[in-house]
């Protein structure tokens, strides 16, 4: 049973699903608006397919817009694939998020827990990349996590949301400083995270500056090393 099979059943039963940690590691990425995640993440399964190592090679998975179509199924959430997504569910911040709660419907609240709890059991899993959702700071305390931050220019940003999302170079600019300052106002919220604080990753890559295969070759190598002392530490267990 794969890790979606797994969050599958945990959604439909959370006492169905019986597993212990894996210890296998698992890398989250955090990252400022147009800077290629879900592209970087992809390179890096791509690249760990090419090891010979059996548990490099193969039961990696990227955990994106997969994970909002999992926490969608969920219907005693009430919140679609669209509204996931869009993170459109925390857009109208801690302060919705109060007034839910003293008024006995705490929505967003539900649907942020669920989804924490699933970034939570992915970690656990192991063998998994993790866009966004805060996985950086829901599993920060795990020995198998590489936590990552990806960062680039305003004009690189510009560029990449221009292209993917065919707008002009002023839409492009205000939507990017949109969702930054969303995820940097649900994280100071939450978790009561600021965003500049760069000490909670393992590594920051600018993307202006390093090429992607370079990022991602050097990513690879490190789940590599990260395997290699889980397992001589004696930290790894089967599925």
């Amino acid at each position: 049973m794969n890790q979606a099979d797994v969050v599958r059943r945990y959604l439909q039963n959370p006492r169905d699903v019986d597993f212990h940690d894996t210890g296998f590691p698992f890398v989250t990425i955090s990252r400022q608006a147009g800077t290629e995640a879900h592209a970087v993440g992809r390179f890096i399964l791509m690249r760990l397919a090419e090891y010979e190592d059996p548990d490099l090679k193969t039961g990696w998975d990227l955990f994106d817009q997969k994970l909002c179509a999992l926490i969608a199924q969920n219907k005693s959430l009430d919140a679609d694939y669209d509204t996931l997504v869009n993170e459109k569910y925390r857009a109208e911040g801690i302060q919705r998020m109060v007034y839910e709660l003293l008024i006995g419907t705490p929505q967003q609240y539900k649907i942020q827990k669920k989804i924490a709890e699933v970034v939570r059991l992915l970690a656990r899993l192991g063998k998994v990349v993790i866009i966004g959702r805060a996985g950086f700071l829901v599993a920060r305390d795990m020995p198998g996590a590489i936590h990552v931050r990806l960062i680039a220019s305003m004009d690189y940003r510009i560029q990449d949301v221009m292209k993917h999302d065919n707008l002009n170079e002023a839409q492009a600019a205000k939507k990017i400083r949109g969702i930054d300052a969303e995820r940097a106002a649900f994280l100071k919220s939450q978790y009561n995270f600021d965003v500049h604080d760069l000490t909670r990753f393992d590594v920051v890559w600018n993307m202006d500056r390093i090429p992607v295969p370079d990022m991602v070759q050097t990513m690879a190598e490190l789940v590599h090393r990260r395997l290699r002392h889980l397992r001589e530490s004696g930290a790894i267990h089967s599925r």
